[in-house]
């Protein structure tokens, strides 16, 4: 045992040569040399006067999973084919010493009109050491100027998610179902979010995944009979996918804001006081791989509303009893792919302030699961 009970064998740091190999980078494009990036793209550009460069925002994916490469070479594929844009793909190796950096450039073009070629840039890094400042200066230096900065952070919101860099950023994309510590990670969120320097939005792919599912539930409602027993509410049901669970919670905090229910202490799991003083339970149940939201329910003494996705059907199925009325309808069903929902986001003007008010209800939720 080393002095002060340090370990006597320390983590090795990650190296390149550890987690990648050339045939893995390959597919980035063209390696420059990192301080001639944006003269090498414009040498791209001159050698093909038959296409044409296109630009509206900067679009960069960051991750810290050397795995998750060529899936995300793949995604800015998909998502620079509906929104053009600067694209950049960071992969940050934490821990190298001394810190290393390489770039890549390269064209991602789709025809236009039956006549042009169209095309996004990309630039991907690979940041062997990658700490904060480097992140910081990789990205910054690298933008196209004048356009907004959308960030997709994959993964947990580690140490180089921090000041210099989110108040740079103008709309932050997140899954809060991949944190291995939701509770801690909402709140560097919630802190980061409120920052005097931060104006960002944020849009949660968690939450976004259940979109229709809640506005189906909501349009049970519209109807006055509805509408008057919803007072009548004691449980609330949500099944979720596996690895889905922030998504459920997101969803049960969602209607418990629209509904003015406060969390009160319970021995074991979720309940909440209506305005009235009775109480509401919230029930999770985790069902088979498939739809992250699959069963939604509000149930009550003589009425419950339900809504279901069904593995084998891209509708939702809504159901609503309430005494002696009946209903059922189909209505269209959320995307369930990557990159349909952060395409679907960046076509939307805004994102939701709603969002980011339900969070310091979740992490009570989270506090007593």
């Amino acid at each position: 045992m080393a002095a002060n009970g340090a370990d006597s064998n320390p983590p090795k740091p990650v190296s390149m040569s550890d987690t990648l190999h050339e045939n893995d980078l390959s597919i980035l494009g063209q390696e420059v040399p990192l301080g001639r990036v944006d003269r090498e793209l414009k040498k791209l550009w001159d050698t093909d006067d038959a296409k044409t460069r296109a630009s509206l925002m900067n679009f960069a994916i960051y991750s810290e999973k050397a795995e998750d490469l060529a899936r995300n070479n793949r995604l800015l594929e998909q998502i620079t084919s509906t929104h053009a844009c600067r694209a950049l793909l960071i992969l940050t190796l934490p821990g190298g010493d001394p810190p290393r950096a390489r770039a890549w450039i390269n064209a991602l073009c789709r025809p236009y009109q039956g006549k042009e070629v169209v095309c996004s840039e990309q630039l991907s890094f690979v940041l062997e050491g990658g700490n904060a400042a480097q992140v910081q200066n990789t990205v910054f230096a690298h933008l196209d100027s004048d356009l907004p900065l959308a960030v997709w952070w994959q993964g947990d919101l580690t140490s180089n998610f921090e000041e210099r860099f989110y108040s740079e950023i103008n709309r932050l994309f997140i899954d809060s179902s991949a944190w291995k510590d939701p509770a801690t990670a909402f709140a560097k969120l919630e802190t980061a979010y409120g920052a005097p320097t931060s104006d960002f939005e944020v849009h949660d792919l968690s939450w976004t995944r259940s979109h229709y599912i809640r506005s189906a539930l909501a349009g049970c409602f519209q109807s006055t009979l509805a509408l008057s027993r919803l007072p009548d509410v004691e449980r609330i049901e949500i099944t979720h996918a596996p690895g889905q669970r922030t998504s459920a919670l997101l969803v049960a905090a969602w209607i418990a804001e629209r509904l003015a229910y406060a969390l009160i202490d319970a021995e074991s799991g979720v309940r909440f006081a209506k305005p009235t003083g009775e109480t509401v339970t919230l029930d999770l149940h985790e069902g088979p791989s498939g739809y992250c939201i699959q069963r939604l329910a509000l149930v009550g003494p003589g009425m419950k509303t339900e809504v279901k996705r069904d593995p084998s059907c891209s509708f939702v199925r809504v159901c609503a009893h309430c005494g002696e009325h009946e209903s059922s309808e189909m209505l269209p069903a959320d995307a369930e792919t990557e990159s349909e929902l952060i395409s679907g986001q960046l076509s939307r003007a805004h994102g939701t302030s709603l969002y980011i008010e339900m969070v310091p209800l979740l992490r009570e939720m989270l506090a007593k699961l």
